[in-house]
């Protein structure tokens, strides 16, 4: 009788065993019954990892303004931010099934589009120079206005302002323009991007006195040829 009882045991075992293994292993982040808009970012770039498209569309539409902003202020052209920004999303896709959630995403997301505007830096230094017709042939209809102050106008916005909100705008990038590659990115990270020191130290592989010295040297720069904007920035 206990022969049989712990060789039916043993198969209960096995049987329990056997279902065990055939359960797919899930990396549980967050709550995966809230709606993705509720969801952090983390836990959906989990998700996505395991093949849910809709968790991409919510990063995509989380993060697609803020991330070509931040390229075109790197680049200083439209078409191109617009190709490096795609490129981003594309990393994003290529490398879900390896992230893991060691640091923040936005930690994660700026570096993959830093790398990339860093080598789209490279790339100019190794071939002429040549002249951008980008903006002279943007469509002025506000649904499609390019805004790279970050700024989404309402269309009942008294003309004036807006007007005021352009020219702010063209007087940014132009003054940034005039500043070295790696303070124009640090200032941008901190004061447009709202990351912190340590995150955008991260970012960069540079220390955070580096991070904070490279901000402080490019608002020095910028504040004469921004004297009138002062209080926007």
């Amino acid at each position: 009788m206990s022969k049989e009882r712990g060789t039916h045991g043993n198969m209960a075992e096995g049987r329990k065993t056997r279902r065990e293994a055939g359960r797919p292993q899930l990396r549980v982040v967050g709550d995966e019954s809230a709606p993705l808009r509720e969801r952090s970012d983390e836990d959906l770039m989990l998700a996505h990892g395991e093949g849910c498209e809709a968790s991409f569309g919510e990063l995509v539409r989380r993060y697609q303004k803020s991330m070509l902003n931040y390229i075109y202020r790197m680049v200083q052209d439209r078409q191109v931010a617009e190709e490096l920004t795609q490129e981003v999303f594309l990393a994003l896709v290529k490398n879900a099934g390896r992230y893991q959630p060691t640091a923040k995403f936005t930690t994660y997301l700026y570096t993959i589009a830093s790398n990339i505007v860093s080598k789209e830096w490279s790339r100019r230094k190794r071939r002429p120079i040549l002249l951008s017709l980008t903006g002279w042939a943007r469509n002025r209809d506000s649904d499609v206005e390019f805004d790279p102050i970050e700024h989404v106008s309402d269309v009942k916005e008294d003309p004036s302002v807006d007007f005021q909100r352009r020219e702010i705008s063209e007087a940014i990038n132009q003054a940034l323009c005039k500043l070295p590659d790696h303070q124009r990115q640090a200032f941008v990270l901190r004061r447009f991007q709202d990351l912190s020191y340590e995150e955008i130290a991260a970012i960069i592989e540079a220390p955070v006195g580096t991070v904070k010295s490279r901000v402080v040297r490019a608002e020095r720069a910028l504040r004469p040829l921004l004297g009138a904007m002062d209080e926007y920035l």
